[in-house]
């Protein structure tokens, strides 16, 4: 019998892309979903579909139960350590299964103190350690699908604002998250390895205006904006204040050159490069061409 995966997350970013691989590859796929109206196209797609929460710890066994490896993926907030520790609980009732867990690369490379987000990941990645199970860690960059929550100001002005003056970063493609994940949870020799994901260059939001501007044919500019004035902004985008002020922190350590560097660990997994932030602009041009509602943070 083929081993059958769970992908928590499922209807999310990098949660979907990973059931997409691994439809495609024509793995035994389990999806959690919160909510049952989005599971019809998971279904359809020939995806098992059990509905549960990772906040509500009794829902989990049914999804648990028989997997032979799980992608475990818990949104940034408040109480995602909670959620992942459910989690690790509902696997660990379930057997022992393999758990190829999505952290963050800013738990290894920020010095000292670690903002909310990633003291939360490091947290979680200790506990998943000392679980006794099989895991295998995934800590990406910041995502280039990230950039969708200034679509609207580069649509309607040219500008992309942000908090960062002129730090840089590997940021990372999310459809290259989730080919190193599919690659994990399909392969052998992955347990006890922690893997860190970049692009191929660390850019700025200079570059990254630059980029836009190529696959827009228009003059896009990057504009530094004091924190206090990204956190209007993100506010009147309906972001939650608790992720407004991890972006916030975020951005400050961005600022001191905290992401300056990548790695090549997407091509050695994968065998294929990470796609550049130039192929994210072009591929996802018609988003950042017409202003629309912004898209929060995956």
């Amino acid at each position: 019998m083929p081993e059958k995966i769970l992908v928590t997350g499922a209807t999310g970013n990098v949660g979907g892309g990973v059931i997409a691989s691994l439809t495609a590859m024509g793995e035994n796929v389990r999806a959690l979903v919160r909510d049952e109206s989005k599971a019809q196209g998971l279904r359809d797609a020939g995806v098992e579909v059990v509905i549960g929460d990772l906040d509500k710890p009794e829902t989990l066994d049914a999804a648990f139960s028989g997997v032979d490896r799980v992608f475990l993926v818990t949104p940034a907030g408040p109480n995602q350590v909670s959620l992942a520790r459910n989690g690790i609980a509902a696997a660990k009732r379930a057997g022992s299964p393999h758990i190829v867990r999505l952290s963050a690369e800013a738990v290894r490379e920020m010095p000292g103190a670690l903002p909310r987000i990633p003291a939360q990941h490091a947290e979680i990645d200790t506990e998943l350690k000392a679980s006794g199970l099989p895991y295998t860690l995934l800590r990406p960059h910041w995502f280039m699908q990230n950039m969708l929550m200034v679509a609207q100001t580069v649509a309607s002005e040219g500008v992309v604002y942000m908090a960062a003056k002129d730090g840089k970063l590997g940021m990372i493609d999310v459809r290259d998250i989730a080919d190193v994940a599919a690659k994990v949870l399909t392969e052998a020799g992955h347990e006890g390895k922690t893997y860190g994901l970049t692009g191929p260059a660390s850019i700025s939001y200079h570059d990254i205006a630059a980029g836009l501007s190529k696959a827009l044919g228009k003059e896009v500019k990057y504009v530094d904006v004091p924190p206090e004035a990204a956190r209007e902004a993100m506010v009147g985008m309906g972001l939650p204040e608790w992720m407004v002020d991890a972006l916030n922190e975020y951005n400050k350590a961005l600022s001191e050159g905290f992401g300056d560097f990548t790695t090549n660990d997407v091509e050695e997994i994968t065998g294929h490069p990470a796609r550049s932030y130039e192929t994210f602009a072009r591929d996802f041009s018609q988003a950042f061409a017409s202003a629309g509602a912004p898209a929060p943070p995956a």
